[in-house]
């Protein structure tokens, strides 16, 4: 279990404020602090469960929840992340996340359709956990230019986990001097490894009036079979269902430069974390359907970590990479090290043709 931190929202009254103008930019700072708002409300709601976690949520669109299925601007998208933790306190925990997802499949409008897998090893037990899921997705586009979304989807799939019970040791191996790994353990191992099904569903409203302005707000629901978890020989204990909150939004602030704020809100049994930073973009290049930027961003995770992130966009890919700075409890022993992530996502998209440039000559030439 790697989410770590607690964190709860006091009820009370929430009042909001926003200036009447004609500017999409106004509209849209609107939007974004009453979505902010209600997902600060909904994290004082009861929800169940333990699962893996990304810094970089935004670059990992599958991993909260199925209704970003299709959610982007191309026909198909491709997308890895890898993030290693905890390497000055233990053995290293590594989480490696792919998935792949096509928008208005087989030309059917609003039908999404996109594959996640992903596999953790974790700890000296090499606890591994490899989840493989399917899904699909509708969205139904409203608006006078059809800028808003609502799309609902679903996954299904299924988690294996195994683990190594011989790298363990327990305190029945000390014979009173020292550790002697030829005592028995006293624990009795039923198996080493189980296979549950998956079941999630989500719900993301998109709002995007222009290429440089979006509000993504979206709700996920994870493990709804709440699968039996146990090695040893006594009844297994139920995997607690997980619930997301995420919010993603992008305005322009200056000709070159764009706001990116966003947050996250995860809760799964008495866990809860809470993600919140923003990144800048400066605009290289927008011009014949290239694109060249570079992004800068300082978030928080609650009662756990900051972690800066570095972005770099090229056309149809986007590269990322952050680093974690422990601020847990366990900074004794991290050294404020916490983890490293790398992430890539590829769009895959016509492109509009070209301008073939070319110097006019006069006629008498």
């Amino acid at each position: 279990m790697k989410m770590s931190g607690e964190y709860r929202v006091a009820s009370g009254e929430w009042g909001i404020s926003c200036s009447h103008s004609p500017l999409a930019t106004r509209l849209l700072h609107c939007r974004f602090i009453g979505v902010f708002v209600v997902l600060l409300a909904l994290s004082s709601l009861r929800s169940y469960a333990q699962d893996i976690h990304f810094s970089q949520f935004f670059n990992a669109p599958l991993a909260l929840g199925p209704g970003t299925i299709g959610q982007f601007d191309g026909d198909y998208r491709a997308n890895g992340i890898f993030r290693q933790q905890w390497r000055s306190v233990s053995v290293p925990y590594r989480t490696l996340g792919l998935g792949g997802d096509g928008r208005d499949f087989l030309g059917v409008q609003g039908l999404g359709v996109g594959a996640w897998l992903f596999n953790d090893r974790a700890g000296d037990s090499r606890l591994n956990q490899f989840h493989f899921s399917i899904g699909a997705s509708w969205t139904q586009r409203f608006g006078t230019e059809r800028e808003q979304s609502i799309t609902a989807g679903l996954q299904a799939g299924f988690t294996s986990l195994t683990l190594d019970s011989r790298a363990l040791s327990f305190d029945n191996q000390y014979n009173g001097f020292t550790y002697d790994p030829t005592l028995p353990t006293g624990e009795r191992f039923d198996r080493d490894g189980m296979m549950h099904p998956d079941v999630n569903v989500g719900l993301v409203y998109r709002y995007a009036p222009s290429k440089r302005e979006l509000v993504q707000a979206g709700v996920g629901v994870f493990n709804l079979t709440t699968p039996d978890i146990g090695f040893l020989g006594e009844p297994g204990v139920p995997l607690d269902r997980r619930s997301t909150f995420h919010l993603i939004t992008q305005f322009p602030i200056h000709e070159r430069f764009d706001l990116l704020p966003m947050a996250q809100y995860m809760a799964q049994g008495t866990f809860r974390e809470l993600d919140l930073g923003s990144n800048l973009r400066y605009i290289l290049l927008d011009r014949y359907g290239l694109n060249r930027a570079v992004q800068l961003g300082i978030h928080w995770r609650a009662d756990d970590a900051g972690y800066i992130y570095a972005g770099f966009e090229y056309d149809d890919w986007t590269f990322g990479m952050s680093y974690d700075i422990n601020t847990s409890d366990l900074v004794p022993a991290s050294r404020n090290r916490g983890g490293i992530e790398f992430a890539v996502v590829r769009i895959f998209k016509q492109r509009p043709a070209v301008p073939v440039r070319f110097k006019a000559c006069p006629d008498q030439i």
